[in-house]
């Protein structure tokens, strides 16, 4: 019989070339000669194995074990063929099987950490990725895995000194770049993270989820054209991967580019229809573009997405669908911010023409308010005990069992009123009778995932103190003496924010004035539910409530939005809004 093993040394010196084409030539006449040869099917599997090619690697190298079961590499690599195909449990016994044969292997120790962090045994994973480490110090990949079976349990601090071990030992390491910037990521520090996710990419450019980090980063701090060229990179290489297309979708419609969100929804829709997420964020961008009735019905979805699965209840009692019942009473609840409740409480009237008795749940500094609406007959503060009801329905859901589009928009204005003593008692305390009086709010709640987005700022909207004739009455809640003293205004603008205990008393002074400027907050609705003058003030890109290019409101006949012209720049619609207020305290005062 013919000794092989110049060819197999030939072919093996083609193999660690790169020559691949050469060596498959040469390890496929070493078979033609020998068929049962174990060492070169082995070889041949792992070509197939380089060059992606999983199905046939794990046939090639399964059939060297049949004829060979006693080589410790054979086992090893099939395990990493294994879990490359995402089979972590087949992984790991093959790397044991290897352990078996060769005892104390550190890649090997390595490998089944791996595979058993991926298959969610940290605790194992552990102990061979610290043994790895100890055998082994000089291998990056023994204290990455030790890093990821840490993070699995939830030991933040171990895993980055781990990550950070890695990186040391091999600076060109990228999975554990990407795992520190993971780790920041999560921790909410993004300019670490963004680094880590740079880094990560000057090692492998094609890293397809370190791409789709760094254009989530970007989109974060409104970077948001490179944010999707990010993405667009990034599904280059992960055509069908949903989420990226998602996120795509969330920096176009950013953007303003709604038309090309939709189509980005679409495409992560194809390949994953039941994206909560996306569903949502599609049913928000059918909204923003008026399509109402399409946007009420994909709106539902938001009950399946991870915010809203927090704060589901599971009811006893089904969801009202809008049908008539004058023996029913139905639990409506409010589901998310104060502003949300202000403008959907609209419908509550609606409701009570078609049910016997109307129970509204909502936030406790909202139930004086809400109990003053037409047809409501309780009001229960969140999180006191329900009394009894038949059907319950989420406050958000309403504009869709009422069929809402923009033409049957139930927009009439006042639809939240206070009692006259209590606008009385709040009278003198908003100044003098006949000053021309304007409440004025710059941000809004600190919770709210875009409020840097969406909030101007109390010293982007001072060219407006500088208007004559003004007497400016803050309206704002949260921080209002610390964002006074720190530009100077504790004399200039009259602070009552901090002296509001619920909504009824922001109502009551709301009604002693003559304009409410405000962002896109609860004040804003607020004003606009009460009927009075507001001007909202607008990112380039606002929620979908406000639609897109326009300068009022279907929501509130009362209000005028002042949009940006240029994403972050708040001075040209303060300067369009200080034009038009002058000749309105000149005109009041000239009248007074």
């Amino acid at each position: 019989m013919e000794d092989l093993t110049p060819r197999l040394q030939a072919a093996v010196a083609d193999h660690q070339a790169g020559r691949l084409d050469e060596a498959v030539n040469g390890y496929r006449e070493i078979l033609a000669a020998q068929p049962d040869h174990a060492d070169a099917l082995h070889l041949l599997g792992l070509i197939a194995f380089q060059t992606g090619r999983l199905d046939d690697a794990l046939k090639g190298v399964e059939r060297a074990i049949a004829i060979n079961d006693g080589v410790a590499m054979f086992h090893a690599n099939r395990g990493r063929i294994l879990k490359a195909r995402g089979d972590n449990a087949a992984a790991a016994e093959a790397f044991a099987r290897a352990l078996r044969l060769q005892p104390g292997e550190p890649s090997t120790l390595s490998d089944l950490a791996g595979a058993l962090v991926d298959s969610g045994d940290a605790d194992a994973a552990m102990h061979f990725a610290c043994r790895a480490a100890e055998l082994a110090p000089e291998m990056a990949a023994a204290h990455y895995n030790q890093g990821l079976a840490s993070a699995r349990l939830g030991e933040t601090r171990s895993a980055r000194a781990a990550f950070e071990q890695a990186v040391a030992v091999d600076p060109a390491f990228a999975p554990a770049h990407f795992e520190l910037g993971r780790l920041y990521h999560e921790e909410g520090d993004l300019e670490k993270a963004e680094a880590c996710y740079r880094r990560t990419l000057e090692i492998d450019a094609a890293q397809v989820e370190a791409l789709t980090n760094l254009g989530n980063v970007l989109r974060a701090t409104y970077r948001l054209e490179d944010a999707v060229a990010c993405y667009r990179q990034a599904l280059a290489g992960a055509e069908d991967v949903a989420a990226i297309h998602g996120n795509l979708g969330v920096a176009l419609q950013e953007l303003g580019d709604t038309g090309g969100a939709l189509a980005a929804y679409d495409a992560a829709l194809e390949l994953d229809p039941e994206d909560a997420e996306t569903q949502r964020n599609r049913a928000q961008a059918l909204l923003q573009t008026g399509r109402f009735q399409e946007g009420w019905a994909a709106f539902e979805w938001r009950w399946k997405t991870h915010h809203f699965a927090a704060i589901r209840r599971d009811w006893e009692m089904v969801q009202w669908d809008g049908g008539e019942g004058k023996d029913r009473s139905v639990l409506v609840h409010s589901e998310q911010g104060f502003g949300d409740c202000i403008q959907f409480a609209r419908y509550l009237p609606l409701v009570a023409a078609r049910v016997g008795r109307v129970i509204v749940e909502c936030p406790a500094p909202m139930a004086g308010l809400m109990g003053g609406v037409p047809g409501v007959h309780d009001v229960i503060a969140a999180g006191t005990p329900l009394p009894a009801f038949d059907a319950h329905v989420p406050m958000m859901s309403l504009p869709g069992l009422f069929e809402t589009d923009l033409d049957n928009l139930p927009a009439a204005v006042p639809y939240l009123s206070v009692a006259p003593e209590t606008v009385a008692a709040w009278r003198e305390r908003t100044g003098a009778p006949d000053e021309f009086k304007v409440g004025l709010a710059w941000k809004g709640s600190h919770m709210h995932q875009r409020n840097r987005w969406r909030s101007p700022g109390l010293m982007a909207l001072e060219p407006l103190l500088a208007v004559p004739g003004v007497r400016f009455v803050s309206l704002q809640k949260d921080d209002e003496a610390a964002d006074l003293k720190a530009r100077g205004l504790t004399e200039t603008v009259l602070p009552l924010g901090q002296e509001f205990r619920n909504f009824i008393d922001t109502a009551a002074a709301i009604e002693n004035l003559d304009l409410v400027i405000a962002p896109d907050t609860a004040v804003a609705h607020l004003a606009g539910a009460l009927a009075k003058p507001v001007w909202l003030v607008l990112p380039h890109v606002a929620e979908w409530r406000w639609l897109m290019d326009r300068d009022d409101s279907p929501w509130y006949p009362t209000m005028r939005l002042f949009r940006q012209e240029t994403r972050g720049d708040w001075q040209g619609p303060v300067d369009r809004m200080a034009a038009l207020l002058a000749p309105l305290a000149a005109g009041a005062t000239s009248s007074s």
